[in-house]
């Protein structure tokens, strides 16, 4: 080996330098930089992985949401509707008392009307049967039996009346 230019001893110290090297380097740097690769693999897939499950829940708590929002709406309209129901019920109910208070007041009124009419009446009446009792005295030129006279006076008013 000589002849090739190779030092056997100085080959040997090489190749234990070159195995004491290479067995530092892996035992001190090459595990330690794969452990923190694979340890940093690990983290990003468990990252990832917590990502998409998170995506999930969103996705899920979105979903929920709008089933919320819907089902808030339907509601919304039923309280609607239900308050609609309430107000032409309420507004039915009022027409029918105020229609009823009108009549009440109507049939008062005629009621008053009527009353008025025959308290008119019969003043009128009493003038009519006064006056002519004046009249009959004037022209007979003396006094005449007033409750007599009252009754036939009476009697005309009514025969009249009817």
């Amino acid at each position: 080996m000589e002849k090739l230019g190779i030092n056997l001893p100085y080959f040997i110290s090489q190749l234990v330098n070159f195995g004491l090297i290479a067995m530092l380097l892996t035992v001190l740097l090459y595990r330690p930089i794969l452990n923190m690769l694979q340890q940093r693999k690990d983290r990003i897939a468990r990252s990832m992985a917590d990502v998409d499950a998170a995506r999930e829940a969103a996705a899920r708590a979105q979903l929920e949401y709008d089933r919320h929002i819907a089902e808030a709406q339907h509601k919304a309209q039923e309280i609607i509707g239900q308050a609609a129901q309430a107000g032409e019920k309420v507004r039915v109910e009022i027409e029918a008392d105020a229609r009823r208070e009108a009549e009440i007041i109507r049939q008062k009124a005629h009621e008053e009307a009527a009353a008025e009419k025959a308290r008119v009446l019969s003043e009128v009446q009493n003038q009519i049967a006064d006056i002519s009792m004046a009249a009959t005295e004037r022209v007979l030129n003396r006094a005449v039996d007033h409750n007599a006279q009252r009754q036939l006076i009476d009697q005309f008013l009514a025969e009249l009346g009817k």
